[in-house]
């Protein structure tokens, strides 16, 4: 009997990285889900396309991850990503480049990201997610701990090659949206996936000293530094918006 294929992220990640891609039409498009595990996104996607086009998944769909024995959802190739994390295609391969949950077990987040940069095509588009380390449940912990959520004291003396615990580097919305921008997207874009409730509530009773310390932050940077203020401006509107301070997973969207 066969097994349901496993989601290795949170699945309403996978919902609203699923809307983001089939909001589009795909026709005639390519998509490549890297750091696909199982193929638990691969296989939703895969079965959109062939309800809603009448053709194999493979047509649109590619995937790729440095495990690919793992991966179990036949209909769509998976290919070998080797040690250096180069993924195995030309360059402007794809329209859509999805990596779901992937970018806190690399390494090289710049690399990373130049690589995903590298395989989609002018105009095309990069969804990355990753946990949010700025919602308030994230924050409260890392000031008590020292730990973000989702993030824990690793095992130092051996890996986790199917890197299920393997959250090695925790990276801030900003900072992911500076390397989108290092490595050369023209636009970047933010979305949240589900708000979490005790988020919410801890959210509204810490808004005062948040919306007071954030307005003293963004005074101070302006008067000292106003260029480098205008030109990050858009990227610390969404550094302590609400969607930030309560969801689970942050989406940032990249074009080419």
């Amino acid at each position: 009997m066969t097994t349901e294929i496993r989601a290795l992220s949170h699945r309403s990640t996978n919902d609203q990285v699923f809307a983001l891609v089939t909001g589009d039409d795909l026709l005639g498009r390519r998509v490549l889900d890297v750091g696909a595990g199982e193929g638990y996104f691969s296989e939703r996607l895969g079965q959109h396309i062939r309800a809603r086009y009448g053709i194999p998944p493979g047509d649109v769909l590619r995937a790729c991850d440095r495990f690919p024995a793992l991966f179990r959802y036949p209909d769509v190739p998976c290919d070998p990503i080797d040690a250096t994390g180069v993924l195995p295609y030309r360059d402007g391969s794809f329209d859509t480049v999805v990596a779901v949950e992937v970018v806190e077990h690399v390494e090289d987040h710049f690399r990373f990201i130049r690589e995903l940069h590298r395989v989609v095509a002018p105009g095309g588009r990069v969804l990355v997610t990753t946990p949010n380390l700025l919602n308030v449940n994230s924050r409260l912990r890392y000031l008590h701990s020292g730990f973000w959520l989702l993030f824990d004291p690793l095992p130092l003396g051996s890996e986790d090659i199917i890197h299920t615990a393997g959250h090695i580097n925790p990276i801030t919305f900003y900072y992911l949206g500076y390397t989108f921008h290092r490595a050369g997207f023209s636009a970047v874009r933010l979305h949240f996936d589900r708000h979490k409730r005790s988020a919410a509530l801890l959210a509204a009773l810490a808004a005062p000293f948040i919306l007071l310390g954030n307005a003293l932050f963004r005074w101070r940077l302006r008067r000292r530094a106003p260029e480098r203020y205008r030109e990050n401006a858009e990227l610390l509107r969404g550094n302590n918006s609400w969607g930030m301070l309560t969801s689970r997973s942050v989406i940032v969207e990249g074009i080419k």
